[in-house]
Order: C-alpha cells, then sequence, then structure tokens
C-alpha cells in the first residue's frame, strides 16, 4: 500500500510540473541587434563660393526652423544686385514713357518692343541676384541639433562643399535584421524593447516597417521600429539589442 502511495505522489509531482511548466508563461523573447537612425540627417553645402561670416551654431547645438544656421560675407553680391535694380528701375521708366509715346506715334512698335525685352531682361537678371543675395544664408529647414561642423569663420569655401551636418528633431529609429521565418508572428505595430549599448537604457519602440524583400542568401529581412518617445540621452549611430515578445500555445495537461 506505500509503495502504491509513493508512485501515486510522484506521478502528481511529475504532472503538477509539467503544468507549471506550460503555464508559468505564455510569451517568448527573441533578440536582435539595432542601429539608432533618424529620418531627418542632412548634410548642408553653400549654392555659392564666398568666405564664412559667421556660424552661429555649433556641435549638438539645438536650433529651430528657419534660424540662420551660417553666414556668408556677401558684399560682392550686394552690390551686383544694387547695379541691377537699378538697371531694372532704369528700363521699366524707359517702357512707361514708352507707352506713352507709342500712343502718341513718336515711335514705332520696334522701338517700344526693344523697352519690353530690355526690361524683361533686366527683371530676369534681378531675381538671379536676390537669389544669390538669399543664398549668403543657409536656413534650418527644420527643428533639430548640429551633428558636424566641416568649416571655420573666415573661410573661403567652395560651391557645394559640405559644411555642416544637421539632424532633425523627430522620434529617432532603429534599423533592425531579422530572420525571415520571423514574419510568421511579426507584424507592424509589434511593440519591442531595445536596450542601449551606450547608456544601458531600455526603452519602448514599436515596429513601423517591414522590408519589400528578402534576402535570399542569409533568409533574412530589414526592418524598421520608431521610439515611442524624445529620449535625451538618445543620439543617432548608438546601438543595441531588441528584444521581441512572442506569444505561444500554452499546452495543458488534463488531470
Amino acid at each position: 500500500m506505500r509503495l502504491v502511495v509513493l508512485i501515486y505522489i510522484f506521478i502528481f509531482s511529475i504532472i503538477s510540473a509539467s503544468n507549471a511548466e506550460n503555464s508559468s508563461s505564455n510569451k517568448e523573447n527573441r533578440d536582435a541587434r539595432a542601429l539608432v537612425s533618424a529620418t531627418e540627417i542632412v548634410t548642408i553645402s553653400s549654392e555659392l563660393a564666398a568666405r564664412v561670416e559667421k556660424i552661429n551654431f555649433l556641435l549638438g547645438d539645438a536650433f529651430k526652423k528657419g534660424d540662420t544656421l551660417i553666414s556668408f560675407e556677401c558684399e560682392l553680391y550686394k552690390a551686383q544686385r544694387d547695379v541691377i535694380q537699378s538697371n531694372y528701375d532704369s528700363a521699366n521708366i524707359q517702357l512707361e514713357n514708352d507707352n506713352e509715346l507709342l500712343k502718341m506715334k513718336s515711335i514705332g512698335k520696334l522701338q517700344h518692343q526693344l523697352s519690353v525685352s530690355a526690361l524683361k531682361k533686366a527683371e530676369a537678371e534681378l531675381k538671379i541676384a536676390n537669389l544669390n543675395v538669399n543664398r549668403c544664408k543657409i536656413i534650418a529647414p527644420y527643428d533639430g541639433k548640429v551633428m558636424k561642423v566641416g568649416t571655420s569663420i573666415f573661410t573661403s569655401i567652395e560651391q557645394r562643399q559640405p559644411l555642416m551636418s544637421i539632424v532633425g528633431d523627430g522620434l529617432l529609429e532603429a534599423d533592425i535584421v531579422v530572420p525571415s521565418n520571423w514574419l510568421k508572428w511579426l507584424k507592424k505595430g509589434h511593440e519591442v524593447k531595445i536596450t542601449i549599448d551606450e547608456t544601458g537604457e531600455t526603452l519602448d519602440a514599436k515596429v513601423i516597417k517591414l522590408g519589400a524583400t528578402v534576402d535570399a542568401v542569409s533568409q533574412t529581412i530589414e526592418l524598421k521600429a520608431q521610439f515611442n518617445e524624445k529620449y535625451e540621452t538618445l543620439i543617432p549611430g548608438m546601438s543595441g539589442i531588441v528584444k521581441f515578445w512572442t506569444k505561444i500555445k500554452i499546452l495543458r495537461l488534463q488531470g
């Protein structure tokens, strides 16, 4: 009788342990690597050949949309604009005078047409001159921070020379590569936690994009996750570990 009781207890213990193991969690976690990135990263260059007059924001500085990031010495362009403005004003006066003369038939149509053409030419030249003067300042296209400054004041720069790199102030993202068979359960909107290597912080994010193709060799797919908040300590270029939590089926033994 004692032997029967011991056997019964042993079997019951195995069943209870099995049930406890299967019901202890209905989730499974899977890891992948992540690289923090930004959607708005721009390298700014000048559209003019000029000398740097002022740099208003340096490495790490925050700025607002519309702020002047860099300004150039543009006395030559401004002087050219003033000369062209004067030519435009003269051409405009000449045309007004020729309009009156044409009404009185004091000049021919050819002379009048020449005045019209002269004004159009002066107007086009004035637009170019104003455009060049406006290019004497580089204006911030959005709120953000300075990532890199590649020039200094009083430096003569060439047209299209890189001068500054900036990053937008929007929510940062994480670039992730995972096995393609995860697509069985991984969908857009999936919530994840990312532990950043550099700070040790664990931050909340969610998947916002799934890659359009699977790499045939590695059988992996790229995806993007977006962080839920603007974390002060988070910057592009950081890396970390992403934890994906997936639901698993619970097997229950019938007692």
